[in-house]
């Protein structure tokens, strides 16, 4: 951790001596993604800047601003008690609602699908990613154990998350309806969803999710395609063939920053879905563990950061943020090797788009926040062991080890 001024208790009142902590290796993972990010942008985008805009700099620039957005919304997330965030769930969920229904009837259609507003640049799918989080963590935090209870634990879970992924499965974007139920589902299980709960909700979703795949046509090509990847590589569609293509000719160091041929219109979407593969080009092997070894510390750091929560909001909160990027860099990097079936699921931090890289960088900001709390809480405690640390902020018991919340909403 590393200090950096004067922090204020819960009153506001500067108190000599007490300085503001932040999780210094959860900012540097950051960081250097980020940095990786803005030039992997800019080497996949000047040549389609200069056909589409004659502007080289131009999608470049915007994901600048995306950029300098994002880091004031850290620094400004950082400036008060989270919990506060709880004040507003309600609020910041029916918005995100309402913008979803504005989105399918005034929105335009681009590619098939109807994802985004003002030419395809603002997509309310990011946003709900972020909004279903801190719902959903409001609520199980205030349920206690009431959620082992059918009435008021999964009936209400499953009607929160499945409006939401109805409204994005209508645009269509099933792999974002699919990644806020796994994000969604990850949350009700740590809170302490009894198994029959978990096995009767992802069973639930498992045969919907399904169901779609085999009836949505684009979904149904998409799978017929991984398939065909399965049985004879070079029976592969032609988006995951040159993502396969760019990670093979990479080679070990890669061909050099800026040296990619694949993004020059043999590999579809190569700034957005593909930028890994560009990476794997142009980086290397070399370059795709850096980046993997960067989501692995973004993910170590955000875990500890729920467990040192101080209560069950903090952990829910902070644990969900830490699913949702793990989770969407788990699946893109999957898709780019043929592990799973194409989606349409961004890198967090690389790929290009302002919207998934503010409300990314607002998510760290507030993994950042519950970090500080958590520290300047702790200080004046004894230090503990590891074993301690983990059954405190789980809440384990030696017959029960998932965690228990009182309706005040605090772990016991």
């Amino acid at each position: 951790m590393a200090s950096v001024t004067v922090v204020r208790n819960k009153n506001d009142r500067a108190r000599p001596g007490i300085k503001l902590y932040f999780d210094y290796w959860l900012l540097l993972a950051v960081a250097g993604l980020v940095v990786i990010g803005m030039l992997m942008v800019y080497s996949t985008t000047f040549d389609l800047g200069l056909l589409s805009r004659e502007e080289p700099t131009y999608f470049f620039r915007r994901q600048v601003s995306a950029l300098l957005l994002g880091l004031v919304a850290i620094v400004v997330f950082m400036q008060f008690d989270y919990h506060i965030l709880r004040r507003f769930s309600v609020l910041i969920m029916g918005g995100t609602l309402l913008l979803l229904l504005y989105l399918l009837i005034f929105g335009e259609a681009n590619f098939g699908a109807t994802r985004g507003l003002h030419d395809n640049s603002y997509q309310p799918g990011e946003v709900a990613k972020l909004a279903t989080i801190l719902y959903i963590a409001h609520w199980l935090s205030s349920k206690g154990d009431r959620i082992k209870d059918i009435t008021y634990g999964l009936l209400p879970f499953s009607v929160i998350t499945g409006v939401v992924c109805f409204l994005i499965v209508q645009q269509p974007d099933l792999s974002t309806a699919g990644l806020i139920a796994i994000i969604s589902l990850t949350i009700f299980f740590v809170a302490g969803a009894e198994w029959k709960q978990i096995f009767v909700a992802g069973g639930s979703g498992a045969i919907i999710f399904v169901l779609l795949m085999l009836t949505v046509p684009h979904a149904q090509a998409r799978v017929r395609a991984w398939q065909e990847v399965l049985r004879d590589p070079d029976q592969a569609i032609w988006q995951v063939k040159q993502a396969l293509i760019a990670l093979g000719s990479g080679g070990f160091f890669g061909v050099g920053l800026g040296n990619s041929t694949q993004k020059f219109g043999p590999l579809p979407a190569a700034h957005t879905d593909g930028i890994f593969a560009i990476v794997g080009e142009e980086l290397g092997l070399i370059g795709c563990l850096v980046v993997i070894l960067l989501l692995a510390l973004l993910i170590w750091r955000g875990v500890r950061t729920a467990l040192q929560a101080r209560d069950s909001y903090g952990f829910l909160l902070a644990l969900g943020i830490t699913s949702w990027l793990g989770y969407q860099a788990l699946i893109n990097i999957a898709v780019i090797t043929a592990v799973i079936p194409f989606t349409g699921i961004p890198l967090p931090f690389l790929s290009y788009g302002g919207t998934s890289l503010l409300f990314s960088l607002i998510g760290v900001g507030i993994l950042l926040n519950i970090s500080r709390d958590a520290h300047v809480t702790t200080r004046a405690q004894p230090r503990k062991s590891v074993t301690e640390t983990l059954r405190a902020s789980f809440g384990l018991r030696r017959r029960n080890r998932r965690p228990h919340l009182s309706r005040s909403g605090h772990r016991r």
